[in-house]
Formats: structure tokens, sequence, C-alpha cells
């Protein structure tokens, strides 16, 4: 399975405007090509940012998506008018390795990087980290591994009701000693950097 994001960012004073339309835009691709995109803001990062995100069975589907919808004159005409609220676009796509549990109204993703030296260990160690996070969490967490952008990226991927919610996961992982033990491990294996991402889902 495949993952694909496009980072949106509106043009100065035009952040409803697109959030309105894109979301409108995607429920209405969503109903004709039975995709499953979902459209979500940023919480504690750049306020002014629209994120798009879809997962695909394969490429050829994301392919046969984005073909279908190009060659239609009234969805190129939508997009044409949501084009005009936007500053700045960026594309990235991912493998998903390990599925993440039902969607739901938030997110968090925790970025890090496998050191290239040691990238089969890393991702091996971060594996078994996932499967020990599901079982302290009750929800599955998935991994996401890039297909175009930083090769030795890895990201965690975890569902929640509410932001207490996830904070909470990240709380209870943290007393866990299992859970220190492989961070501990995990410093021979990666980079000394940890970026963490709070959204929202809009539609």
């Amino acid at each position: 399975m495949y993952v694909t994001a496009r980072e949106i960012i509106p043009l100065p004073g035009r952040l409803q405007d697109t959030i309105a339309s894109g979301t409108q835009l995607i429920q209405e691709m969503n109903q004709r090509y039975g995709s499953a995109m979902a459209t979500s803001t940023e919480i504690g990062g750049n306020p002014n940012k629209l994120w798009i995100t879809g997962f695909w069975p394969a490429l050829s589907d994301y392919q046969s998506f984005t073909e279908s919808y190009m060659s239609d004159p009234e969805l190129t005409q939508k997009m044409n008018m949501f084009s005009s609220f936007v500053s700045e676009v960026q594309d990235q796509i991912g493998q998903v390795i390990r599925q993440p549990g039902e969607r739901k109204a938030f997110t968090q993703m925790h970025r890090g990087r496998i050191k290239n030296t040691h990238f089969e260990e890393g991702l091996e160690l971060i594996m078994k980290l996932a499967d020990h996070i599901s079982e302290l969490s009750g929800t599955e967490a998935g991994l996401i591994a890039p297909v175009t952008g930083d090769q030795y990226e890895i990201i965690f991927v975890n569902y929640a009701d509410s932001l207490q919610e996830l904070r909470g996961m990240v709380e209870n992982w943290s007393t866990d000693e299992t859970y220190q033990n492989m961070f501990v491990q995990g410093s021979e294996y990666f980079e000394n950097s940890f970026d963490v991402t709070y959204a929202r889902f809009t539609g």
C-alpha cells in the first residue's frame, strides 16, 4: 500500500477559502472515483497549511486516479479555482510498511531518520518498536517509508479521537521500560533528530 501527501501553503488571508474549497473538492473526487483521500490542518506547526492525503493499494491506482481527474473538464475547472487560493504546493509519496489503525479525528506523525550505515538494523528495530507501541496504546501504529524525498526517513502514524489521547499515548510509551530500552538501543541506528507533527482532519 502507498500513501500520497500534498502539502499546500495558501496565499496570505486565503486559508479558510483553501480549506473549504479543498475539502469540498476532495469529497467530490472520493465520490466519483472511490478514492479515500482526506484533508487536514496542522496543530502546533504551521497554521497556514493544508494537507491532502490518500491511501492507494498500488501506485498504478494513484496514477489512474490522477489521469482520470486531470481529463475531467469539470474537475479541472474546480482545480483551477482552488489553485487561485494557493501559494506553494509540494507532493510526497510513501510506502506503508505497517498499516495504521482506523482513521480518527486527529493524527500524530513522528519522523526520524535511520543512519545509512545501519538501515536494515534500524528498520528491524523500528518494526519491533511499532509492534510494542501498538500493544501499549491499543491502536495500530502505522509505519511509512519514503518513495520520494529522503530515503532514510521513517514516519510513525497514530490516530486518536482527541489531542489529549494522542499525548497520553506518548506519555504511556515514555514510562514503559521496554520502550525506553529500545529507544536507547536505537541511538546506534538513528540520527540525532526527531520531529513530531499533530494534525486535525477537516474532511
